[in-house]
């Protein structure tokens, strides 16, 4: 049941990190890139870090090592929580 959970998150993640890698230049949801760069930066390494914890997951599918499996989610859910938090910065609702 774990694996099946683990595979779910790590499509999830693989997604986040896709959304984020890819509007580095154009706007997304609130935000605006070109107005903001640090929202660029935020995308940019918000996005490669995910990429990090996706790989990480495909990994620990394999191995499933249960302080491996923890680790992981942990990580990438403190990562994301970091991601939604600078983003909420930046949002200016008219």
């Amino acid at each position: 049941m774990i694996t099946l959970l683990l595979v779910v998150y790590t499509l999830i993640a693989g997604w986040l990190s896709y959304y984020l890698l890819t509007h580095q230049s154009r706007p997304f949801l609130f935000f605006d890139p070109n107005k903001a760069p640090t929202i660029k930066h935020v995308a940019r390494y918000g996005g490669g870090l995910m990429l990090l914890v996706t790989i990480a997951c495909l990994v620990t599918i394999f191995i499933q090592a249960t302080m491996l499996i923890a680790i992981v989610l942990a990580s990438g859910s403190l990562i994301m929580m970091a991601i939604a938090l600078i983003l909420v910065s930046f949002m200016q609702i008219s």
